[in-house]
């Protein structure tokens, strides 16, 4: 029985890893183009956005790699 439970439980674990790197990522992409297009009104709700999925990225423990994969 207990089996079963730690295996649900580290999918829902990877389920929670791939989510977070998923909206980092989506929100240096959206934080980029707002940046690129020189989009001011834009720029401030990207920052926001990434700030709030790096802190979630911490609170969860996700090890997220520096933008542009190096």
């Amino acid at each position: 029985m207990t089996a079963g439970y730690d295996e649900k439980s580290a999918i829902d674990q990877a389920e929670v890893v791939r989510a977070v790197r998923e909206r980092v990522i989506r929100a240096r992409s959206v934080l980029a183009e707002a940046s690129d297009a020189h989009d001011t009104n834009a720029l401030p709700p990207a920052l926001d956005e990434l700030e709030d999925a790096l802190h979630e990225a911490r609170e969860y423990g996700v090890n997220i790699p520096p933008a542009g994969g190096v």
